[in-house]
């Protein structure tokens, strides 16, 4: 009974440990890449844990992770990579966040027919997810850019606008500037565009958004 109790009571140090050790972690991420806006940083952060020993579920998501930070910085090819060679299995709910990496990093890398492809292979999943209301910005920012690159300025517009208003995270505030300047100036609307991109590279400063 008291061997019992003590396993029980040790379990639950380790769990609250982990848990915390978990949180500190996410707040350290979100400071480096959010606050701090340096993907580098962020980069550097999870290579360390990725020296670590850990299950395979962890190591895969810390490859997630890390695309997020590669594609930020505009190194399109090394997340690409990654996502296709060293996530073997993606873990459950992670697939919204694989494939918004994996395909923002193609059709900014000008794979656009090869984005298409896992396009179609992703959107069972993708639409299961929102059906959940789960993670749901994030589902629609990756049809919106697919939409764009597809040619389909109507259907992705007015969420690119939204998005400017709707998004905490300042580098998907960037990407709402950068497309609806790009679909103004498809439009004709050039001082607008310009006054649009230019905010782009503002609220997109330490990404590749200030150059792209």
């Amino acid at each position: 009974m008291y061997i019992i109790a003590g396993i029980l009571i040790v379990l639950f140090i380790y769990s609250t440990n982990r848990r915390k050790n978990l949180e500190k972690q996410v707040e350290l991420f979100n400071k480096l890449l959010y606050k701090e806006k340096s993907p580098e940083k962020y980069i550097d952060e999870v290579d360390k844990l990725l020296l670590k020993v850990q299950s395979d579920r962890e190591t895969t998501i810390n490859y997630i992770q890390k695309t997020t930070g590669l594609l930020y910085a505009g190194r399109f090819d090394e997340a690409i990579d990654i996502l296709n060679n060293n996530v073997k299995k993606i873990p459950s709910n992670w697939q919204v966040v694989y494939y918004h990496n994996l395909l923002l990093s193609m059709y900014f890398n000008g794979e656009i027919e090869k984005a298409r492809q896992v396009m179609e292979q992703a959107r069972e999943t993708l639409d299961l997810y929102s059906k959940k209301d789960y993670n749901k910005v994030t589902i629609q920012l990756t049809y919106a850019v697919a939409d764009f690159y597809n040619g389909n300025f109507e259907e992705c517009k007015d969420f690119f606008k939204d998005l400017i208003d709707i998004s905490k995270n300042e580098y998907r505030v960037a990407f709402g500037y950068y497309f609806t300047g790009k679909i103004l100036e498809l439009e004709n609307e050039h001082d607008k565009a310009e006054e649009y991109l230019k905010k782009a590279k503002t609220y997109g400063q330490g990404s590749f958004m200030e150059s792209f």
